[in-house]
């Protein structure tokens, strides 16, 4: 083995990593070494001694479990990193229950090097990095490799969500979320679905931080298989939505529930039918007569086996605009009482603030500090 810790093994099955990718891996000082059979790979493994391990498997859930479970049996504390394509995501949690340390996404060749970077470092090996300093107590050297750790999470977390503001089916789209530490624990979700219809939620994690964060890996890889498989799923209405997906998350055995908004828009037949999941405050439905609260209600997703929720329906105006907050915009509005805060929301958006930047500079979001804040707006004229 060369020393200096630089030493990546390769196994790149069908050839995934273009050559672009290894040459930025190869110019930042690293050895590489590629296979293509995972069983090569263990020889190697065996043999050789690599600092790292970089997989890329054509078929993530089709054995790869047991091949870094392999691994694992020959050297425990070996770094395994996955680079993945957005939709193979559902792959990562058991994946990193078998022993897989990181991932990254294909076409964000910045990040796969902090990622390799980090592993490294973590596993001790990486020499360019002043290892005697992050032996020492060194509390400041800590904290800024957990900040850019963070920062890192938080950039894939926010590549995970679709872009803002975006239309779809003629249905305007933007959001904002405003974390309390670095990553957040608030999601927001949006893609069209069979019979013209579009389909979007917000949802909250419990807690804060990286923990609350993974989760939102989860409930993205949800949001591909409804895009993807909503017509085999057999989900006919947003009720069974959620019900569908608070079994999900319950299977995953999670240390935190989840609340959510979830909404339908029939364009064609100008509807909005939703469904609440223990998500408060209320989403703000404003049109040119009238600006009211929907319905709440429902029970926190990945808590209750066989939860159902019920399905509401309201005729949508000819233009309006649906409003959602998560509730830690709570936390940084001045008034005492809940009701007077409910008011307060409901007011802003019935004179006219109705866009996310308004929102969010009229609250002052930015000084988000005790909990995480999302804001997502849904617009639509006919």
């Amino acid at each position: 083995m060369i020393v200096g810790g630089n030493d990546i093994l390769v196994v790149n099955t069908d050839n995934r990593i273009d050559e672009y990718v290894l040459q930025r891996l190869k110019d930042d000082g690293y050895n590489l070494h590629q296979v293509a059979v995972e069983a090569d790979s263990l020889s190697h493994i065996r043999h050789t001694n690599p600092d790292l391990v970089l997989i890329s498997d054509s078929n993530p859930e089709n054995g790869l479990l047991g091949f870094i479970k392999e691994i694992r049996a020959i050297r425990l504390q070996l770094p395994i990193v996955l680079l993945l394509n957005a939709d193979e995501l559902s792959s990562v949690v058991p994946c990193m229950e078998q022993g897989a340390t990181d991932f990254a996404l294909f076409g964000a060749e910045d990040l796969l090097l902090h990622v390799i970077k980090r592993n490294l470092r973590y596993a001790g090996v990486d020499r360019r990095v002043n290892r005697e300093a992050l032996v020492a107590d060194n509390m400041e050297e800590k904290l800024n490799l957990l900040i850019h750790d963070q920062q890192a999470g938080f950039r894939v977390q926010s590549n995970l969500m679709p872009y803002a503001p975006s239309c779809i089916g003629g249905v305007r789209f933007d959001h904002k979320i405003f974390p309390s530490l670095i990553m957040s624990g608030d999601f927001i979700d949006y893609f069209p679905i069979p019979d013209n219809r579009i389909l979007f939620y917000l949802a909250d994690v419990s807690g804060h931080g990286a923990s609350s964060g993974f989760v939102t890996v989860l409930l993205r890889s949800l949001s591909r298989r409804l895009e993807e498989q909503f017509v085999e799923l057999g989900l006919t209405s947003t009720g069974e939505i959620l019900s569908w997906m608070s079994d999900e998350l319950l299977r995953c055995d999670l240390e935190h529930h989840v609340t959510m908004f979830l909404g339908v828009i029939d364009a064609t037949e100008s509807e909005l039918e939703y469904s609440n999941a223990a998500h408060f405050p209320a989403s703000i439905l404003s049109g040119q007569t009238s600006t009211d609260y929907l319905e709440i209600g429902g029970r926190p997703l990945g808590l209750f086996r066989d939860a159902r929720y019920e399905t509401h329906r309201v005729k949508l105006p000819k233009t309006y605009t649906l409003v959602m907050f998560s509730d830690g915009v709570f936390e940084i509005m001045p008034q005492e009482t809940l009701r007077d805060k409910e008011e307060y929301l409901l007011s802003l958006v019935k004179c006219g603030t109705r866009s996310v930047g308004a929102l969010a500079d009229h609250l002052n979001m930015v000084q988000a500090k005790k909990d995480d804040i999302a804001v997502l707006t849904v617009a639509g004229a006919g």
